[in-house]
């Protein structure tokens, strides 16, 4: 019901049977809740009491804002319970701790798969409590993590044996993630992939089997998704042969949830279930998740595997599957004319400005982008002769999965008169600043430091080093925002932005050039 967000559902009339995912059937599982991913389908049985009682059955969105919901029944409205706001410091807390300089995801040793552990549990306050004081909140979460481990062996110890442990069933009652199995900290049950079961045998015809291994990954600084770092325009299609069996391991190696869904195919989610493995063609997969499927190629032609949450599709986290021998398709008599489209998506470039209105001065900047490059301009536009006038231009790459570096040739335009104590002065080079007047071509790049820090070092056409350290969009407050910069020119900017919607926003900086001004900036 969405293209981009998930959904809680609840009912307010007691427990809901699940009986069907994605359309194929499963033994009937009673569940408080569960979360449906975007494309996923869930087929349920709820109960609607024989008295003059209206339930409501309750559809939250995951950032628990909004919500949606239907009245089965009729008379006097039952309320579903409503999700709490999320506890997204402690979220913050929890993801900063987990994830590496590099990009990659420390699992600290936990075994995750199949929904069983979810992350986000840390900021559910009705598993684990309501915002507390400081004091509270650290004796609540060792109660509950006490609690959650105590219920988790219990249960382990009573479904010991049960599931044949195949492709990572965590049956350890000691390891750091029992912490995270709501189910095991709360009496709320939520559904996940290891509860389903197929009511009839679903093993896979006998054939040779094809292993492939994914890793899915992301970039949530610029926000960009692929797999193995690559996106579906970098890649060659992945070549399979009718009449084999397919698995696909998926480790997702980012911080936030996919929906990878197959066309054209029901696969085999292996759950510990054995042949019994319940059929689906979308799987949630989980940040620090190990998940497998499995699938007969039983069609011809191709088949698109991607990430169903529609900017993520968009940016590339998807590959193509094509049936070896297949005869071209006739409804495509233009079949590489009809391959750069579909792949175009991902290669697509898009604008952004931003620009401040001050009394001061003009200052502002523009980005034409795409996944990996950047043409990006600055200017910097006094309005008296004293104030100078500033244009810099970059072109360039940006490298490596987190792209934290960003390598540039540009342009840089100044010129400056009569500002007091203009003579030349040595910049932090020892080299003659040349703030006051400079027209070159130059060479460098970017690099995102710890804490958002953005060091630019460039070297110009007449030999000149120059560096600069900046920082923008500090969050002091939910709408007021800080920018900082300093150079080794020994020219220096601090800016407060309050933020009023999407586009504007009340600006005072001081400029080391133009001195103090206020104004409006506008973000496109």
């Amino acid at each position: 019901g969405s293209a981009s967000t998930y959904f809680w559902l609840t009912y307010a009339g007691g427990k809901m049977t699940v009986i069907a995912s994605d359309g194929a059937d499963v033994e009937p599982v009673d569940v408080d809740r569960f979360i449906i991913g975007i494309a996923e389908t869930y087929d349920v049985i709820v109960t609607i009491p024989a008295d003059s009682t209206a339930f409501e059955f309750l559809a939250t969105s995951e950032d628990r804002t909004r919500s949606a919901s239907v009245w089965l029944g009729k008379g006097i409205k039952q309320l579903a319970m409503p999700l709490g706001a999320l506890k997204y410091f402690a979220g913050m807390k929890m993801m900063n701790g987990m994830m590496k300089m590099n990009g990659d995801l420390d699992d600290m040793g936990m075994n995750m798969s199949l929904q069983q552990m979810d992350m986000n549990v840390v900021m559910y306050p009705e598993i684990t409590g309501e915002t507390k004081s400081k004091k509270e909140r650290k004796g609540v979460k060792v109660k509950k993590v006490k609690e959650g481990m105590k219920a988790m062996e219990e249960k382990e110890e009573k479904k010991a044996g049960e599931h044949d442990g195949h492709m990572g069933m965590d049956h350890g009652s000691g390891d750091m993630g029992s912490m995270y199995k709501s189910n095991a900290m709360s009496d709320i049950v939520t559904l996940n992939y290891a509860m389903l079961r197929s009511p009839t045998s679903t093993a896979l015809p006998q054939g040779p089997v094809t292993e492939l291994r994914f890793e899915l990954t992301g970039n949530m600084n610029r926000y960009l998704w692929a797999i193995d770092n690559k996106t579906v325009s970098e890649t060659d299609r992945i070549l399979i042969r009718k009449g084999e069996n397919v698995r696909i391991i998926l480790y997702n190696n980012s911080m936030m949830r996919h929906p990878m869904h197959l066309h054209g195919h029901f696969f085999r989610v292996v759950n510990g279930q054995g042949d019994h493995a319940p059929l689906k063609n979308v799987l949630d997969i989980m940040p620090m998740e190990t998940d497998t499927i499995e699938f007969a190629a039983t069609e011809t032609g191709d088949w698109f595997f991607h990430c169903h949450i529609l900017y993520h599709m968009m940016s590339g986290m998807g590959r193509v599957f094509t049936y070896d021998g297949t005869a071209p398709n006739p409804a495509l008599p233009d079949a590489k004319k009809a391959a750069r489209i579909f792949a175009r998506d991902d290669k697509e470039w898009h604008f952004m400005v931003q620009n401040d209105f001050a009394t001061n001065g003009n200052d502002g900047e523009a980005m034409y982008m795409n996944k990996r490059w950047n043409l990006q301009s600055e200017w910097r536009l006094g309005y008296m002769p004293e104030h100078g006038q500033e244009v810099e231009t970059h072109f360039g790459r940006y490298l490596g999965k987190m792209q934290w570096l960003f390598v540039n040739v540009g342009l840089d335009w100044r010129t400056r008169e009569g500002h007091e104590g203009g003579a030349p002065q040595d910049n932090l080079f020892g080299q003659v600043n040349t703030k006051n007047s400079r027209s070159v071509g130059h060479i460098g790049f970017q690099y995102t430091l710890p804490m958002l820090l953005v060091l630019d070092l460039r070297i110009d056409t007449d030999g000149q080093l120059r560096s600069q350290l900046m920082r923008e969009d500090i969050p002091l407050t939910p709408r007021l925002r800080l920018d900082l910069m300093g150079n080794s020119d020994l020219e220096y900017m601090g800016r407060f932005r309050y933020v009023l919607d999407k586009t504007w926003a009340l600006s005072t900086h001081y400029d080391s050039d133009m001195g103090l001004g206020v104004g409006v900036m506008v973000s496109y």
